[in-house]
């Protein structure tokens, strides 16, 4: 045999990854000296050289295979040992060398992340054919005995090194022991094994050898020790000491007759408390240490005539949360230990032999409060100690936060408060009048006393581990090592001495991150029919989509139903929200870790005759549709991330793995395709909006939640909604209902409202309440209907916040003429929503949608305006034109996103105004938009689905252009004329126009004037005669202001015509001559400032009279600005106004309209151009 081959060796640092196999991937450096050689990947063995601890420790060598892919890159860092590396040289140069291996293979061997290591590749070494392995523990035998079919079809595929056994680093010095060998034996089971022989051998200086293709392969198995039997020597000392030497030789030789070790069973572990209603008897079982297995399990070789057993959960290494590097492990002296001992009962009702129930207070010991689902270990438990061995046991207390101050300090080191703690600590955990508790059962040495559901705990106590202190003369019994050490009762006079405080382990601190917790029965109301309907699918293994628009309360409903199954059929619930992981810096590679540990806990959690489920919240969020009008990557990524989750759903939610899936999306068409259609649910669940009568018991359940609990406490299971401890503050807030609150009435103003809308709503009323309890200073907080009245104004709910809504003051009163219109238009939308339980029983159909045509300005857009303010329905308009778009498919989705606006603003009316120009007819278009827009309107309007809660209303002045499959009955039922008023209904527009008008007596007091109007009319439309009106009015207001104007000009020219006569004095008179003398500056100053007083008082008094006359003048002109309808102004505009419709157009029209109605046949058309009146001709 040629000796093996040596490739290029490199420096690098080990990274940890999820592998699962012994093989490593290489840096890319070495990958191209392979590939360039062509090296096949089988025939290649790496050599990983490191020195474990400190520097001077002597180097070791671990062997591996490789997985042909190259590692991913890492850039160095930019400041070395030796100080700043250059940056000269390509970015090849600077990126650090990385081996990547399996995160679980390297915690075997004791490899950390980051560790500086050699690489050293090896090619075409020697080949062994025969493999003798053998496991390193027993519980690695069990697993291996579970999944020995596994092993023997996939051990080539994980294992390709194979450390040689008996290789010797130098010539006369002892073997190397072999490292261990990691098998990853099933998603969450892995099993540890060594190499005990290679065949043929290899050479002694040869340190590995090649795993064969057709190798065989040997499992050695690995028995547990007898677990009442010592050495050989014991025996033989305890038989010498009987009277006759043949009596010892007797014994000896009987050894093969004493019973062998009882076997260990794995068991699905239960939490007692998760599964009550399997428990016939309601006997107290939190103070005691117990485990519950089948009746029938108690008649085996394994549990006959035992009383206590060891319990131990089983935790799978790959599912365990990362531990933070910086936690301080507990000393030896101070280790919990991971398995107890605790007493064995029959469960006469248990669901099957695989189950094992646990009491609170083992759970709570184990660190597996609430567990449904999972492994546990019972074995025979060693024989106790005796009482007298025991001196003294030895309380670890745990430390706590540092936040807290009250209570006693336990673990102090003053000798009267560790008295004290000692005190306390046997009042806690012994029951209360002797009856049962901790201390009274079997105690374990390293067991932890945590707290459970039902312990008084005084302030300060964190749980903490005991150690049972033994006599030297146990010491001296000879017993094995690894056996558990317990003690079956505490006595009494036992000293409890208590140490410093030392950290949690591990496995107590850390929790399953995706664990649902778990929910309140009683927080869903109305919707028993769509629980039922989950649990039934959920329970027969059939995966599910739960679909609902924002606020519908899936995420509630989900978890609801989670926490039913896991009570009532035991599943292992899991729920993660994928909203935490959607962010586009978030790379793939993590995404898929996180969902593939969510299964395999899930896998984990259903072994044993178990099923899970996981729930997948806002799944949509994840993996959204893809869009045609979207541009960049996010389409990319998210088939990308699709496909990675329909592949992991499909891995672990296959028939008889015993994990099944719940995800919610806002809907179907939110969800990429992908997922959708990959068959990975088989049923799509709609969470519609409530009605009326689920709404009102709602409203009623979410009032009461606060001082009125008592009244809603005897309600059965889901009569109460979201009363969950929230964040709403109106739970305790002590609000009292009115007993006049007509939840009926409230819950019929809430049409389209969802769960948490009304949520919102009461939320909103409570607040109300406060403010106006404030106001009043009465202090009574009472909640009544004037409160529900103002939470409801300018609130919108979640549903309507992007529907483009309109409104319209516009009401029947306001509108003249068109009697039977707006009858059928009263008859067809109010009556069904207003008398709605009435309508509810009615075995036909209701008309759903309506056809408004007629001439123009009759009043057909003006009838769907005030449907909007007279019926009380949401309104939606949608102007024809703009709905067309010039991309393939984008007018059909502007129809289908109309319509689901409509759905999600039920009840509504949707208004086409000008529907000719979207839905004519089809096979006239030479680009086909219109043909596909009608298609899809015929689907929406009358498809498979209904429409429930909307109403079409459409208007049109060319009703002989509208496809007719659109006239049919089941789309638009009924067509109504708004024709031509005549005299009464010119009459009536008239008045109805001149309602905000201010007349004169001779137009208000007399119909004459009116009557005579109406005639002149003639051949008038609606839109004609508020034409007039307006003319009207304009004459009006001109002839006002021309009065104005000539007033203002007479005013002028009256002041220009008036004489100003004003007079100078010129020279002294005698007067002042006389008194002239002389005069000092400070009497002419005052003077001066006496004159300027005097001239300032003037100034003032004139301002306030000019003031004063321009109110007075402003008082007048708006009296004389007031505008008075005369008749005189409304004969000037009957002179100006013509009618908008000729005789010549109105003759057309009407023969159009007789056309419509009379000369329509239930024949299709054959797609050629239609000759009749108003035909389209084609443009093709």
């Amino acid at each position: 045999m040629a000796p093996p081959r040596r490739a290029h060796s490199t420096a690098a640092e080990l990274s940890l990854a999820h592998l699962k196999n012994c093989l490593v991937n290489l840096p890319p450096s070495l990958v191209s000296l392979l590939v360039n050689v062509n090296t096949p990947v089988q025939n290649v063995i790496v050599e990983l050289s490191f020195r474990p601890g400190s520097p001077g420790s002597p180097p070791r060598s671990v062997f591996v295979g490789w997985t042909g892919m190259p590692s991913k890159r890492r850039p160095a860092p930019l400041v070395g040992r030796h100080g700043a590396m250059g940056m000269r040289g390509s970015i090849r140069d600077h990126e650090a060398q990385v081996v990547e291996m399996d995160a679980t293979f390297a915690r075997t061997l004791g490899l950390d992340d980051g560790l500086k290591l050699t690489a050293l590749v090896h090619v075409d070494p020697p080949m062994a054919h025969t493999i003798n392995i053998e496991p390193l523990t027993p519980e690695d035998w069990e697993i291996i005995e579970l999944h020995a079919t596994f092993l023997e079809l996939n051990l080539v595929s994980q294992v390709r090194a194979l450390p040689n056994p008996s290789y010797r680093a130098q010539q006369g010095s002892t073997p190397v022991p072999p490292h261990a060998l990691t098998l990853h034996l099933s998603p969450t089971s892995t099993a540890n094994v060594k190499v005990a022989s290679l065949d043929p051998a290899p050479p002694p200086d040869a340190p590995f050898a090649r795993l064969s293709p057709n190798a065989e392969v040997i499992v050695a198995p690995k028995t547990r020790a007898k677990a009442g039997v010592a050495g050989g020597g014991d025996h033989g000392s305890v038989a010498s000491t009987s009277k006759s030497r043949r009596s010892a030789t007797s014994t000896v030789r009987k050894r093969n007759s004493r019973p062998e070790p009882r076997p260990s069973l794995l068991l699905r572990a239960l939490d007692r408390a998760a599964c009550e209603t399997w428990f016939e008897d309601s006997e107290p079982c939190a103070d005691e240490l117990a485990v519950w297995v089948d009746r029938d399990l108690l008649l085996t070789n394994a549990f006959r005539g035992l009383n206590q057993v060891l319990v131990h959960v089983l935790r799978p290494a790959g599912l365990q949360p990362p531990q933070a590097d910086g936690a301080a492990a507990p000393a030896s002296s101070s280790a919990a230990s991971p398995k107890l001992v605790a007493n064995l009962k029959p469960w006469d009702d248990a669901p099957n032999g695989q189950a094992a129930a646990l009491s609170p207070a083992l759970c709570a010991s184990l660190g597996c409060s609430g567990i449904v689902g999972g492994i546990v270990k019972i074995e025979a438990a060693p024989p106790p100690l005796s009482r007298s061995w025991l001196q003294q046991v030895t309380v670890y207390p745990f430390a706590g936060s540092s936040t807290e101050g009250q209570g006693l300090k336990f673990g102090s080191d003053t000798k009267a408060e560790k008295e004290e703690s000692a005190k306390r600590f046997r009042h806690m955990y012994t029951g209360h009048k002797g009856s049962g508790g901790l201390l009274q059962g079997p105690l374990t040495d390293g067991m932890v006393m945590a707290a459970y559901q039902g312990l008084e705990v005084p302030p300060g106590w964190q749980g903490g581990v005991i150690r049972l202190e033994c006599s030297k003369d146990s010491a001296s019994q000879d017993r094995p090592k690894d056996a558990t050490m317990w003690t079956a009762q505490l006595d009494a006079k036992t000293p409890i001495d208590f140490q410093p405080a030392q950290p949690r382990p591990w496995w107590l601190v850390e929790s399953h991150p995706f664990e649902l917790q778990p929910v309140d029965d009683s927080i869903l109301v109305g919707v028993d029919g769509l629980l039922a309907k989950l649990q039934s699918h959920l329970a027969h293994m059939t995966s599910v989509m739960l679909t609902g628009s924002m606020g519908s309360g899936k995420t509630l409903m989900a978890k609801h139903v989670a926490s039913r199954l896991r009570k009532e059929s035991l599943f292992y619930t899991l729920y993660f929200c994928c909203r935490k992981l959607v962010n586009d810096e978030t790379r793939i590679s993590t995404i898929k870790e996180t969902l593939d540990c969510i299964f395999m806990s899930a896998s984990w959690g259903a072994r044993l005759g178990g099923r899970g489920l996981v729930v997948l919240d806002d799944l949509d969020r994840l993996c959204p549709a893809e869009t045609e009008l979207q541009v960049g990557n996010d389409n990319g990524r998210s088939r990308q991330v699709s496909e990675m989750v329909r592949c992991v759903v499909r891995q672990y939610c296959s028939p008889g793995d015993g994990v099944v899936l719940l995800a919610t999306a806002e809907g179907k068409d939110c969800i990429n395709k992908v997922v959708t259609g990959g068959h990975l649910v088989s049923d799509i669940v709609e969470l519609k909006a409530p009605d009326k009568e689920a709404r009102r018991k709602m409203l009623e359940a979410v009032s009461k939640q606060g001082a009125g609990r008592d009244d809603v406490s005897g309600m059965d299971d889901g009569d109460v909604w979201m009363h969950g401890s929230g964040s709403d503050g109106g739970d305790g807030n002590g609000l009292a209902v009115d007993s006049s609150v007509d939840f009926v009435d409230i819950a019929g103003l809430t049409d389209g409202y969802m769960a948490g809308d009304l949520r919102v709503l009461v939320s909103r009323a409570r607040n109300e309440a406060i403010m106006r309890s404030l106001g009043d200073g009465s202090g009574a907080l009472c909640l009544g209907r004037r409160d529900f009245d103002s939470a409801l104004k300018g609130f919108t709910p979640v549903s309507l916040r992007n529907v483009p809504l309109q409104s319209s003051t516009t009401t029947f009163k306001s509108i003249g003429g068109l009697e039977e219109t707006r009858r059928v238009l009263l008859e067809t939308l109010q009556y069904p929503t207003k008398y709605a339980p009435i309508f509810a029983q009615c075995p036909l159909r209701l008309r759903s949608g309506l056809l408004l045509y007629g001439y123009p300005g009759c009043g057909k857009t003006l009838l769907a305006s005030a449907v909007a303010g007279e019926c009380g329905l949401n309104f939606i308009s949608v102007k024809g034109p703009e709905m067309l778009n010039k991309y393939i498919g984008a007018s059909e989705k502007s129809v289908r996103d109309l319509f689901e606006r409509a759905q999600a603003a039920r009840p509504c009316v949707l208004f086409f105004d000008e529907f000719d120009s979207i839905a004519p007819k089809r096979g006239h278009d030479s680009t086909g938009v219109t043909d596909r827009v009608v298609n899809q309107l015929l689907t929406q309007m009358d498809g498979a689905e209904g429409l429930a809660g909307v109403y079409v209303l459409a208007a049109t002045s060319r009703p002989d252009l509208i496809d007719p499959a659109l006239l049919r009955p089941g789309r638009l039922d009924k067509s109504l004329l708004c024709d031509m008023p005549g005299l009464q209904d010119r009459l009536d527009i008239v008045r109805s126009l001149l309602q905000k008008v201010q007349l004169s007596p001779e137009l208000s007091q007399t119909h004459q004037r009116l009557q005579q109007v109406a005639r002149r009319t003639q051949g008038f439309s609606g839109a004609d005669l508020q034409a007039l009106v307006s003319n009207a009015q304009l004459e009006a207001i001109h002839d006002v202001l021309h009065h104005v104007h000539g007033q203002g000009q007479s005013a002028q020219h009256s002041l220009d015509g008036e004489a100003r006569f004003v007079q100078f004095r010129y020279g002294t008179s005698n007067d002042d001559e006389d008194s002239q003398g002389p005069q000092s500056k400070s009497e002419a100053l005052a003077q001066r400032a006496a004159i300027v007083s005097k001239l300032e008082q003037i100034r003032r008094g004139r301002k306030k009279a000019k003031a004063k006359d321009c109110m007075d003048k402003s008082h007048g002109s708006r009296q004389d600005k007031e505008v008075v309808l005369q008749w005189e102004h409304v004969a000037r505009a009957l002179d100006k106004t013509r009618a908008s419709i000729s005789s010549q157009e109105r003759a057309r029209l009407q023969r159009i309209y007789r056309e419509f109605v009379v000369g329509r046949s239930g024949q299709l058309g054959d797609g050629q151009a239609s000759m009749e009146i108003g035909g389209r001709s084609s443009l093709m």
